[in-house]
């Protein structure tokens, strides 16, 4: 099971844009661009309100609003991991 920090996650979600994410991105990553939260969680298996949730972009802007998207829509367990460089250091797929 992938972790953050040590603590198991449910999710970690790429919200860069399809090129970024093309050009490199974390194993086991989830891409889902920031403009298309939280609606494309919706149905996803495994994924509820309660799921664990990481969020990260490039350098953090994005993950910060994508962060609070998901928690204005309910999502309770959401962590904003910052940039991609960030959310490598403590990150385990």
């Amino acid at each position: 099971m992938p972790s953050f920090r040590g603590k198991p996650i449910d999710a970690l979600i790429d919200v860069r844009t399809t090129l970024e994410y093309w050009l490199g991105h974390l194993d086991g990553a989830m891409h889902i661009p920031m403009q298309k939260l939280p609606d494309a969680l919706e149905g996803r298996p495994g994924i509820t309100r309660d799921s664990h949730l990481v969020v990260h972009c490039a350098a953090g802007g994005r993950s910060a609003h994508a962060a609070a998207a998901l928690r204005a829509a309910g999502y309770r367990n959401v962590v904003d991991a910052g940039g991609i460089g960030d959310a490598r250091r403590d990150y385990t797929p």
